[in-house]
């Protein structure tokens, strides 16, 4: 009897899987499925999409010392200045001064 009862709970639980892939979210045609749009955007977005799979080598082309000049005359006060924006009569004005007796 042991062995019968067994056997059935064993049938039960293999007729309880075959149900499992009418529920599998990855089989189902009404969820969402990868279809590639994302790498398809973000090769949209880089200056070279062969990036993505290869990449470059970092010695060549490099502008590290460039940046490292930048910084150091940040740090110490020999900031280059900007080029002309070819805008000459430019004004600022700043924000109205609160009226006295103000809240």
């Amino acid at each position: 009897m042991n062995l019968m009862m067994h056997l059935t709970v064993a049938i039960g639980f293999v007729a309880m899987l075959q149900g499992c892939a009418a529920t599998d979210p990855l089989l189902n045609q009404n969820d969402w499925h990868p279809t590639g749009a994302n790498a398809t955007n973000i090769a949209a977005e880089v200056a070279n999409p062969a990036d993505l799979a290869r990449g470059r080598d970092a010695t060549a082309g490099s502008d590290g010392e460039l940046a490292a000049a930048a910084v150091l005359r940040l740090r110490t006060g020999h900031v280059k200045p900007l080029p002309g924006s070819g805008l000459t009569d430019l004004q600022v004005q700043s924000a109205p001064a609160a009226a006295a007796g103000g809240p």
